[in-house]
């Protein structure tokens, strides 16, 4: 590179920051924006990690009614307790992530100290607060929700201090570096649910007996196996560990086919036994 393009190209970034700078000069200081959603993104933090908490009780009540169930030879509701703590640990682990992933999105934030840092540090940061909220919108709303929010925040910020066009900006979570932090984050999370969830001990299925009787009605459209197997566990709880097909079809609103698809999925999943 000549020593003319060396200037003109330390002029243009000299420039750029130039504008930059212009441009925040009459709104709210670039630092006090990103102090305001680190605040933000803390109050997250405390309300992800109090559901944490809360969910582990609860799991701990579970697996204490499990192991005591398995003390008494109750199988039934032995695995009913175990499925239970499943569910709980499955929730855990999407908030313990999302902990993991925001802490890191907080400590990037805290290391932005110049102008020209806002578009390379912002992009990734954007994009692992857009992930973690598509994790959360189903799990945890409230939470999920304000996510949304401080993106806002962050895109507007970049777009006042000039560093992107108001049209320009493309939040991507599928960055080399924002998907690495999703991934350790992750990681990072399974260890944590190591420390803090004792191992479920072995149940055994439930042991189920099927009948088979011709409807009485006209079969209902089909339904989706998946949601349906876990109210064919739950109708088979309820009748003392049998299965009358027609009858839970009846009662649940489906097909027979439907029934034994989901009697097929539990079975293969180790959550029932049929002799």
């Amino acid at each position: 590179m000549s020593k003319v393009e060396r200037n003109w190209d330390a002029d243009h970034r000299k420039s750029i920051i130039g504008r930059i700078e212009e441009k925040v000069r009459h709104k709210t200081p670039l630092r006090e924006r990103i102090d305001h959603a680190i605040f933000r993104l803390k109050v997250q933090l405390e309300k992800l990690e109090e559901t944490t908490s809360k969910l582990q009780q609860r799991d701990k009540e579970m697996f204490q009614r499990c192991v005591g169930a398995q003390a008494g030879h109750d199988t039934e509701h032995a695995a009913m307790y175990a499925n239970e703590c499943v569910e709980i640990r499955k929730m855990a682990k999407i908030m313990m992530s999302s902990q993991m992933a925001i802490e890191q999105v907080v400590l990037r934030l805290q290391t932005i100290e110049e102008f020209g840092e806002v578009l390379v540090q912002m992009t990734p940061i954007m994009g692992i607060v857009k992930e973690t909220r598509g994790r959360l919108e189903g799990v945890i709303p409230e939470v999920a929700g304000e996510l949304g929010n401080i993106n806002a925040l962050l895109n507007d910020t970049l777009v006042e201090t000039g560093a992107v066009a108001p049209t320009a900006l493309e939040i991507e979570t599928s960055s080399e570096e924002a998907r690495r932090i999703l991934d350790e984050a992750s990681t990072l999370a399974e260890q944590r649910m190591k420390e803090r969830f004792p191992e479920l001990p072995q149940v055994a299925p439930l042991p189920v007996k099927i009948r088979e009787l011709e409807p009485a009605v006209g079969v209902p459209e089909p339904v989706r196996v998946e949601s349906l197997s876990e109210r064919v566990l739950g109708y088979a709880r309820e009748h003392g560990g049998h299965i009358d097909v027609a009858a839970c079809a009846g009662s649940l609103g489906v097909s027979k086919e439907d029934v034994r698809s989901a009697i097929r999925q539990l079975r293969e999943a180790g959550r029932i036994r049929t002799d």
